[in-house]
Order: C-alpha cells, then sequence, then structure tokens
C-alpha cells in the first residue's frame, strides 16, 4: 500500500501552521497605517490567495505603496511574529514526524514567498527533511491554478496521481483537485463543504499513517484529474 503513494504534499498556511490569524493582523496594521477600512471579512476573503491578490485587495484598501513595498512589508511582518513563535495546527507536525519516519517523502506546496517557507523549514529540521518545497516565488500561476502541485510532482519524478495534497482553503483544494491529486481538505478558519471529488478530515489530531493511507488507497482513482 505505502509503495502506492509516492509522496504527501502540504499546504503551509493554516494547514501546516495555524498563521492565518498572523497575516490577519498584518494586512489590519498595514491598512490602519494608511487610515483604510479593512475588516475580518476581507480576511478572510484572501486565504488560500497568492501575494499579488493580497496586494491589489491592500492597495484598493487604501495602502499607498508600490506592490513590492506592499508585500515586503506584509512579509516581514508575518516572518518576525513567526520568528517569535510558530502555532502548529493540532496533529500536523505529529503527522509529519510520522509520515517521515515511514519513509514517505513529504514537501510543501504553498504560495507563501520562500524565505516565509525557510522560516518553517528550519523550524522542522529536527523532525524530517522535505524531498522538496514549491513556493510562490516558483511558479508563474499560484493557486487555485493546479501548477504548484504540478511542480512538485515534476520535481519528485512521480505522477501527481500518485500523491495526496492536504489543503485547508477552498482555493487551495481547487488547485489540488485540479491537478489530479487526491484532496485531502482540513478545514481552519473556513468551512469545507464535502464534494466527490475530495475527502474531508475535521482535523489531524491523531490521525496516524495507516489513516493516510488507507484514505489514499480509497480515494485513488475515485474522480478524474480536474481541468483548469
Amino acid at each position: 500500500m505505502n509503495a502506492e503513494m509516492a509522496a504527501v504534499l502540504w499546504d503551509m498556511d493554516g494547514t501546516i501552521i495555524d498563521s492565518e490569524s498572523v497575516w490577519g493582523e498584518a494586512q489590519h496594521r498595514l491598512v490602519a497605517q494608511y487610515g483604510g477600512r479593512w475588516t475580518d471579512a476581507d480576511v478572510t476573503a484572501l486565504i488560500g490567495s497568492t501575494m499579488e491578490q493580497t496586494v491589489t485587495a491592500l492597495r484598493s484598501a487604501g495602502v499607498d505603496l508600490d506592490d513590492d513595498a506592499i508585500a515586503h512589508a506584509l512579509e516581514t511582518a508575518v516572518i518576525n511574529s513567526l520568528r517569535e513563535e510558530i502555532v502548529w495546527r493540532p496533529g500536523a507536525r505529529e503527522l509529519l514526524r510520522s509520515l517521515g519516519h515511514a519513509g514517505i517523502r513529504q514537501a510543501i506546496v504553498t504560495t507563501s514567498s520562500t524565505s516565509l517557507v525557510d522560516v518553517v523549514v528550519r523550524a522542522l529540521e529536527a523532525d524530517l527533511t522535505f524531498s522538496t518545497v514549491v513556493s510562490g516565488d516558483d511558479v508563474a500561476h499560484g493557486k487555485p491554478h493546479p501548477e504548484p502541485y504540478l511542480t512538485a510532482a515534476a520535481r519528485l519524478s512521480v505522477d501527481i496521481a500518485d500523491c495526496l495534497a492536504i489543503e485547508d482553503s477552498i482555493t487551495g483544494l481547487r488547485a489540488a483537485i485540479a491537478s489530479g491529486a487526491v484532496a485531502l481538505g482540513v478545514p481552519n478558519d473556513v468551512a469545507l463543504e464535502e464534494g466527490r471529488d475530495h475527502a474531508l478530515w475535521d482535523t489531524l489530531h491523531g490521525r496516524t499513517v495507516k489513516d493516510v493511507l488507507h484514505l489514499f488507497s480509497s480515494r485513488r482513482g475515485v474522480t478524474a484529474p480536474g481541468m483548469f
């Protein structure tokens, strides 16, 4: 059964780490500096979005900086916060460690920048080594486009259909499903609906390697690869 699953591809923000609130706080502070209005609904609407989409929204809210400056200010705030403390999603770190000990390759597939991902990778380096990391800097099209997941599979030299992708957002799930991976949603700040094209777990807490392998074998081939 293990040989049938080539790799587990992890989203990062909201899936491995509980960082959506960190992003939200950074957005609120930046907009407030320029006298704009930013609500919790605005934060929620950007969960899973690319940096380009986030920058556009912040400029529309009144942040009077160029795109690069907005991205730099936002990422710097988030990175500084994560360097002080990383809050792990329930069960994520334990499952990452268990999969690594079982010899299953794992990758991070995220829209966040390489510099931000490095903070998380370094925090986990005592527990495991990722086989590859695909950041927002590595692709032309971010989620919900399937390119990030297809890039990870190509780097691992595996068929994307032989991979399990774990996501917390609607945007991320769309990318995973469109890529043709077996898609698993674990909701965090945004509710995820049931669907034939993906599985849902309420939490990763208490989940084991056996659970992951069973899910993969039961879901593989249930739906055809998605089209974008």
